[in-house]
Order: C-alpha cells, then structure tokens, then sequence
C-alpha cells in the first residue's frame, strides 16, 4: 500500500532536488513562509494537493472542519500561529474550509460519536447562524452549505481572539482570509463581507 507514498517521495525529490535544488536553498536560507493555511483533514481538499505549491510557500495546521476553536493557550494552533506571525512574518492567514464536508455534516446530522462531537460541537453557532439564513426553507443539502460557509467565518472570528494574530491584525502585518473550496465545481470562494464570490477563473 505505501509504494503510492514512495512514489510521490521519488516524484518529490526528482523536482525538488534535482536540477532547481530548491530544497537545498530553503535548507541553507531557511523557510520564508507568506501563508499560514488551516484547512480540514479532507483527503480531497489538501491545500499541498490543490494549491500545487513549492516546498516553503505555506506553514499548515489541520483540523477537522477547518474548525478554529476560541483561544485557549498552550494548544497546537495557538502556538504554530505565535510561530509564524512572531517569528517568520507570514503576513496571510486563510481558513480554507470546503464544500461536502464530513465534520459539517456530523455537526447537523448529530453523529453519535462523543470523540467527534465534543469537537464539532464547538461549532454549533454556526450552525444556528446557517439555520436562521436558511428560515426552515432550506432542504437538507442547502443546510449543509449554508453551514460549511459559517463553519469558516466563525473560525475566521475565533481567530482573532488568538493574541498572534490581533497583535498582527492591529499592527497591520497580516490578514486573515475566509476560503470555501467548492469540491463539486472546481471553484474557490472567499467571502467579501457579504458573499463567497468565486476568486479563481476557469
């Protein structure tokens, strides 16, 4: 079963160390990061599979939902964020959340499973919010849409209570950037205030 990953690793090092010796360079320069990526734990929607970026372009943090949790200290995110921002001047946050999501749909579904729901639950505003977009007209399918788009605003919210990033924030050195990766249509979205609007063009 592991020959795909080593096959990947040959493909890997053949374009990373070969003639363009990249790796080589960020092993002696060190990493430059300008992206910080919190995306879900989705096969389908990896950020180092759909972004196709080179070896340095982005630090990552996986959760699933792409689900930011309030502030607490001493957690995973809280510090690779204080890392990134303090240290390595990444100046972009993007909460990638995607369209057909298994954690929204444990969420509205209420999966009986008490591992995953005390972490999804975090959430359940959220889903309130997508519930009252959606005046109980909604079918079941819009719900879930509606609650994916929320899932990541909410996060992008969190995020601000995470003493990295509103010193950043406030200091103007990095922004915060709500993407939906619509998995269906090949499109990604980010939300402009009011919308998710397409940003990409086909």
């Amino acid at each position: 079963m592991t020959h795909k990953l080593i096959e990947g690793f040959r493909k890997f090092h053949t374009e990373a160390y070969g003639e363009a010796d990249l790796m080589a360079r960020l092993v002696r320069e060190g990493q430059n990061p300008d992206f910080f990526i919190i995306s879900c734990i989705d096969s389908r929607s990896n950020p180092g599979t759909i972004f196709k970026p080179e070896p340095g372009t982005f630090f990552a943090h996986k959760a699933m939902g792409a689900i930011v949790r309030p502030y607490k200290q001493g957690t995973a995110l809280a510090a690779a964020l204080q890392f990134a921002l303090d240290y390595n001047g990444v100046k972009e946050i993007i909460i990638l959340g995607h369209t057909g999501c298994g954690a929204v749909r444990a969420l509205v579904e209420k999966l009986d499973d008490e591992e995953i729901s005390s972490f999804v639950d975090v959430a359940q505003k959220a889903l309130h919010t997508a519930e009252d977009c959606c005046n109980g007209v909604c079918t079941h399918d819009e719900l879930l849409r509606h609650t994916e788009e929320q899932i990541v605003l909410l996060s992008a919210e969190n995020l601000k209570g995470y003493p990295s990033v509103a010193r950043a924030l406030k200091e103007g050195r990095a922004s915060v950037r709500p993407w939906l990766f619509d998995m269906a249509n090949g499109n990604l979205l980010e939300h402009d205030g009011n919308e998710f609007k397409p940003i990409t063009d086909h």
